[in-house]
Order: structure tokens, then sequence, then C-alpha cells
């Protein structure tokens, strides 16, 4: 799977495996949960499959709006780099060790949710993705990190399998 954003940015990474979850935020069974706004897609990336640079120019879990486009560079399904004005900021959040793999990719599929500078609601705007950096057993994933940081992008292009699902943020299937 690769996402891009208007920019040359490419980042792959294997879903082998891996089931998805549709966050509806209809919960009808004891012991059912979630987050309020819903409306997203989700799930936990094959972990050290993530290579290439993703661009967010949305927000940041714990900081808020970006002032700038962040880019961050992947290796071995790791975070190996990453430039802009919250670089500094996002890596302190996420630690040195676990807390830099990538357990999320997301799609936002509620067109009722803004971003607003708060993920939470952020990650679910219709036409945006989300990647996760740090835990993600609780969906499908191996990495128990202490941290879990969302980082939002605005109209990227998605494919699966060489199959454009998302183009310039919408759904093309």
């Amino acid at each position: 799977m690769k996402c891009g954003l208007k920019r040359t940015a490419e980042l792959r990474f294997s879903i082998a495996g891996r089931a998805g979850i549709a966050s509806t935020g209809v919960y009808l069974n004891p012991g059912e949960s979630g987050n309020l706004p819903s409306g997203e897609a989700y799930l936990a990336p094959v972990e050290g499959t993530a290579v290439g640079e993703i661009v967010v120019d949305g927000s940041i879990a714990g900081i808020g709006k970006v002032s700038e486009p962040l880019i961050v560079t992947l290796e071995q399904g790791r975070i190996a780099g990453a430039q802009g004005a919250e670089a500094a900021q996002l890596l302190e959040l996420l630690g040195e060790g676990d807390g830099l793999v990538l357990g999320e990719f997301g799609i936002g599929t509620n067109d009722k949710a803004r971003v607003t500078g708060n993920v939470l609601e952020d990650e679910k705007v219709y036409g945006t993705i989300h990647v996760a950096f740090g835990s993600n057993r609780t969906f499908g994933g191996s990495i128990d990190a202490g941290v879990h940081i969302d980082l939002v992008v605005h109209q990227p292009d998605v494919y699966i399998d060489e199959i454009n699902i998302l183009q310039k943020g919408r759904l093309t299937v």
C-alpha cells in the first residue's frame, strides 16, 4: 500500500493478514466501545514493513494542527527522521523505543467532522488518512509501546495492491 500527497512522497507497507476495522460509532452490545465522533476505517500494518516518507499537513495528537508540512521518513517500519516545525516535538512524544514503529493506518469517513487540532475528530474527517506510531495490540498488531500518536494527512492518494482507492481524498471505488 502506498500513500501519496501533493509532492512525490510515497509510503509503502504490508497489510498481509491484517483485518480492517470499521469504526461506525454504533455500539449496540454490552462491552462495545470506541471514541466519538466516529467515522474511520483502520488497521495495523505489518510491523517492520513500512518504507518511504509521508507528508503530514493536518494535525498531530498532543500537538494540534501543524504550522507547516511535516515530512516523516520511515525505514524498516520505524521513523528514521522527521523534518518540519513540529518534528522535534513529535520525536519527543514518541520516545526512542517502539513508539517510533508505524502502528496504524486509517482512512477518515465522517463527512461532518472537521480538522480542528483535536486528533480524535481530525482523523475521522472524510478525505483524510492518518498514520499512528506506537501501540497497536488492541487492534491486531504486536506493538505495546505505551504511546500511540496519530498524524493526519489531507487529500491523499491511496493504493491497495496497485488499485487506487482514494484520489486526492475522494473514494474511487
